[in-house]
């Protein structure tokens, strides 16, 4: 949501994911906000911060920032997501995104991490990584969401 042109202005002192919690804060959804902040992966890159939202974050955001990390145009496993994030973004524009150069040990800490949200939320649900899938019904909604 930060990200849009008429959001972005309101909240560009804040870093992805706080500024769309802000937002909806302001315009009275705190408690849609508290599902949205832990969801930018350069989230994953800071250790302590991770640590602490990871301890204290509830099942809706949990599932929300695994989402993140599961679904780019479609969805795809955790591995297919950072592979394509490598290929698709020059290293200045990965820079830029991750807001500072990951080195290695840096990414492969993020991957962890993101693979230890996964192992949480597919507890949650009862699920493997490999049974997370769209169903059925998702496609047919899409479309009719979309005005198809």
């Amino acid at each position: 949501m930060d990200k849009l042109p008429l959001v972005r202005p309101a909240v560009a002192d804040l870093v992805h994911g706080a500024g769309s919690a802000e937002w909806l804060a302001r315009r009275g959804y705190p408690e849609v906000g508290e599902a949205i902040v832990g969801h930018p992966v350069a989230r994953l890159a800071d250790g302590a911060w991770f640590d602490r939202w990871f301890a204290g974050a509830s099942p809706e955001a949990l599932v929300v920032a695994y989402a993140d990390k599961r679904a780019g145009q479609k969805l795809e496993s955790m591995a297919e997501r950072f592979a394509s994030w490598e290929g698709r973004y020059a290293p200045e524009e990965r820079a830029r995104r991750a807001r500072g150069v990951w080195s290695a040990q840096t990414l492969a800490a993020v991957q962890a991490r993101a693979e230890v949200l996964e192992a949480r939320v597919c507890a949650l649900a009862g699920v493997a990584p490999a049974d997370v899938r769209r169903l059925a019904w998702t496609g047919r909604a899409l479309r009719l969401a979309r005005g198809a």
